[in-house]
């Protein structure tokens, strides 16, 4: 009874949570219906930020110079197209393949470390959506309606139940 009791507990344990909490905070300017870049901006959690601070920060100005972000977008950032920078785009309820971040750059606000790019296409706002979210859930990825700067289309934040993990998706009308 007492190994089955540690084999309950031991199992338990096993489930994955997030260990990095990310706020979302996209930007878009439509007109028309259509749009040619979205800008995504990561707000990192301040405990990962401290940590992420403490090994990039090599000059300890408490900034992050253009060598610095270069450095993270290489060794820090790009790892993330392994896991399509936990971003999906939806286009007719059908998901496609998303761009190549580009303008890749890295500051520091509020203790937190931000990461901020672009992603170039040619958008036709209806019937499209992003999620956000990270199918392995060890990054929490967090999207509120005031994190979003939407000129020129309605945007409609909700929570997407994926079955094993939870996401948020980004509609825009």
């Amino acid at each position: 009874m007492k190994s089955l009791y540690l084999l309950v507990l031991f199992t338990l344990t096993l489930f994955a949570h997030p260990h990095t909490f990310i706020d979302v905070y996209p930007t878009m300017v439509v007109k028309d219906g259509k749009a040619d870049n979205i800008r995504i901006t990561w707000k990192i959690d301040e405990m990962t930020s401290s940590m992420l601070i403490m090994d990039v920060d090599t000059n300890g100005d408490g900034k992050i110079d253009s060598k610095e972000s270069k450095y993270i977008e290489e060794n820090y950032f790009n790892i993330f197209a392994d896991y399509n920078f936990y971003t999906y785009l939806i286009i007719k309820g059908k998901k496609v393949e998303l761009p190549t971040p580009t303008n890749f750059v890295a500051t520091i606000e509020n203790h937190r470390v931000c990461y901020s790019f672009d992603l170039k296409y040619n958008y036709v706002v209806k019937n499209m959506a992003f999620e956000f979210g990270d199918t392995d859930m060890y990054t929490a990825m967090v999207l509120k309606d005031e994190f979003t700067n939407i000129a020129g289309a309605k945007a409609v934040v909700s929570g997407v139940d994926n079955d094993f993990y939870y996401g948020y998706r980004l509609e825009l009308k």
